[in-house]
């Protein structure tokens, strides 16, 4: 069932990131797991402008991990 719902708003997506980033490269996805019970992973939703915005300092230390490891792999 998840699949279906992710199938039927590949399109939106994909023409929302051509609209807003021509001339880039990539974009950054910020992607919304939830594990059950039995540590399977369920994807909630797929965010296209994700938050960097850090409410404490475990979260502020993965997302500049994450922006560092960005630039390392696009050469910046």
């Amino acid at each position: 069932m998840c699949n279906k719902s992710i199938i039927s708003v590949e399109s939106e997506i994909t023409a929302q990131m051509q609209a807003r980033n021509r001339g880039e490269c990539f974009n950054i996805l910020g992607f919304d797991v939830m594990l059950d019970s039995k540590l399977r992973p369920w994807l909630l939703e797929i965010n296209i402008e994700p938050s960097f915005y850090s409410t404490s300092p475990y979260d502020k230390m993965v997302k500049t991990k994450l922006v560092s490891d960005t630039m390392h792999i696009i050469g910046f």
